[in-house]
């Protein structure tokens, strides 16, 4: 069936085919970082690992609220795997629920929006799984990866600003 209309109206913008698969393409350029503060005569400031698909931040302080939106950042630039993206983007205290289950058990409210250092809590994480759950290479594997990622990020962002 073909639908014509002379003047290209809202029947026209209906009718008409979506657009390709391009919904994790960036639609304006990234700014520039700039470096900032001195840097010592050993130390050279790392290039940020991903060009202008992900705005550059620091993992040490970081949010869990922030983390959720920024490990779909890392997923689209091709950085995480699905699984390694959905393991880093869960945050508990995000959930509703949190204050009654977790919360009640660790005596713990819920603060989704106080920054935290997530390479330190990823590397307990990496030697708890070391520690307790050996035979799950694939899990050590994966939180490893996400570790030495989130390092990776920790060095290289803490002379940007955008």
């Amino acid at each position: 069936m073909r639908v014509e209309t002379q003047d290209g109206g809202l029947l026209d913008l209906l009718l008409k085919p979506l657009a390709t698969a391009r919904s994790l393409v960036p639609l304006a350029p990234r700014p520039t970082p700039v470096a900032v503060g001195a840097v010592t005569t050993h130390e050279t400031p790392k290039p940020w690992p991903f060009g202008d698909l992900v705005d550059p931040f620091d993992p040490r302080h970081l949010s869990p609220r922030e983390m959720a939106g920024r490990s779909f950042d890392l997923y689209a630039a091709g950085a995480l795997s699905f699984d390694e993206y959905s393991r880093l983007a869960f945050q508990a205290e995000l959930h509703p629920a949190f204050a009654a289950t977790i919360g009640a058990l660790t005596g713990e409210t819920a603060a989704p929006d106080r920054p935290r250092d997530f390479v330190a809590e990823w590397e307990e994480r990496l030697t708890f799984e070391r520690r307790y759950n050996p035979e799950s290479a694939r899990r050590v594997a994966q939180t490893e990866r996400i570790a030495q990622i989130l390092r990776r990020l920790g060095g290289a962002s803490t002379n940007l600003v955008v």
